[in-house]
């Protein structure tokens, strides 16, 4: 999952029990903007966006993928994403 830190103004929770635990499941994160230099270590930006990149090839994320909209389309179709009007379990953003 990416989550759009930029348009969030509430903290995320992720319950690790259940599935996590007994299924073994993982949560992989990838910062693909600025970090701090002291944190920079040997990956660039170019690194991280391709990591991101290829995890998100992977087909099994089709199977939670509901919809897609346009970047441009966002400041619309966010509000009804978090009020539940646009039902999504994952919603893909198209960049031009």
């Amino acid at each position: 999952m990416v989550e759009l830190s930029w348009y969030g103004d509430r903290q995320v929770s992720v319950p690790l029990g259940g599935d996590f635990h007994s299924r073994r499941l993982t949560v992989r994160a990838s910062q693909v903007g600025a970090v701090a230099p002291a944190r920079r270590g040997r990956y660039g930006f170019g690194d991280r966006l391709d990591l991101a990149l290829r995890l998100l090839a992977d087909p099994a994320f089709d199977a939670v993928v509901t919809g897609e909209s346009r970047f441009e389309e966002l400041p619309s179709v966010l509000p009804r994403l978090a009020d539940g009007s646009l039902p999504a379990l994952c919603h893909r953003v198209a960049y031009p």
